[in-house]
């Protein structure tokens, strides 16, 4: 069996990528790219995706990890003096801000988006099919505040939103009447990963506020809750930088979130989850399953890998 420690300490160090394929014209000044993201399952899948692409420019690719997107966005900031081959560059998930007018994503006036992926992140509340019925269930026993019964038992498990920015989501539920105890989840490596989809299918009243692009909700065979989500903020994965970076690699960031919709974000994640749970004597690693996804996404040319992701595309 593989052992996933080894593959995800490989895939965060992993310095001058090498991947044979095809490329947007032009070229690029910097020969060195750090890329800063979070341990989040997306934003960790697409740094690996645009580390491999543009490595095909003879770019050396480091790949810097953080806890969540303002720290990320604290490092980039911090960047005072970089040597003139050298772009620092973030690729991370960034929440709406419902407290401004048009809802814009969160991101310092002192960084600029360069690049943003087309999949809108919405959140739904995921669960087993035994605790969507009993869900709707309880929904029917309460005619004025219908949510309240349903939710009094459940525990609500938010693994993409931080902590301080569960306000609103937590806010808009009161509203319906619906307080459940929340927890917070990390589901960034593939223990804990498993962990919560085993809660999920064995726990009764265990739920997960999951983007909606998660694989596991179809392929796990889960549910989503009947509640009112329209309030909810959205995120989107982007690239982000200072505005004085200009170089053409930033064009090789933007070729890769630019297929970065709904669907390609579902098939990037399951390649992902499933090449860290593989256990197939071929050492089917994270990198092939990267590699697949750019060559199925028409980013590489050449197809050096076996593709057993099961996706179902």
């Amino acid at each position: 069996m593989l052992n996933f420690r080894q593959l995800f300490l490989a895939a965060c160090a992993s310095a001058a990528l090498v991947l044979t394929g095809c490329s947007t014209t032009g070229d690029v000044d910097a020969t060195h790219l750090t890329i800063a993201t979070t341990e989040s399952s997306l934003d960790h899948a697409t740094a690996l995706a645009v580390a491999e692409y543009v490595a095909d420019q003879d770019i050396d690719v480091e790949i810097q990890h953080y806890d969540e997107p303002n720290e990320v966005f604290a490092a980039l900031e911090a960047e005072t003096e970089t040597a003139a081959d050298h772009a620092t560059v973030g690729v991370v998930t960034a929440h709406q801000d419902p407290a401004a007018e048009d809802t814009p994503l969160r991101v310092p006036d002192s960084l600029e988006i360069f690049a943003q992926a087309p999949a809108e992140l919405g959140l739904v509340p995921t669960a087993s099919t035994v605790t969507a019925a009993r869900f709707a269930q309880h929904q029917a026993e309460d005619a004025e505040q219908p949510l309240a019964p349903a939710c009094a038992q459940q525990t609500w498990l938010h693994a993409h939103t931080p902590e301080h920015e569960m306000e609103t989501t937590a806010a808009a539920l009161a509203e319906l009447g619906c307080e459940p105890e929340f927890e917070a989840a990390q589901p960034t490596d593939a223990d804990s990963y498993e962990s919560m989809v085993e809660r999920l299918t064995l726990e009764h009243d265990t739920v997960a506020l999951l983007y909606g692009v998660d694989p596991v909700i179809t392929d796990h065979g889960f549910a989503t809750l009947d509640v009112v989500t329209d309030e909810w903020p959205h995120s989107n994965v982007i690239a982000v930088a200072s505005p004085e970076l200009e170089d053409p690699l930033t064009d090789q960031v933007d070729a890769v979130l630019d297929v970065l919709d709904s669907d390609a974000a579902t098939s990037l994640l399951r390649g992902y989850h499933n090449a860290h749970a593989s256990s197939s004597d071929l050492d089917y690693t994270v990198d092939n399953a990267i590699r697949y996804w750019l060559y199925t996404h028409g980013l590489v040319e050449q197809l050096t890998v076996t593709n057993i992701s099961t996706d179902n595309d």
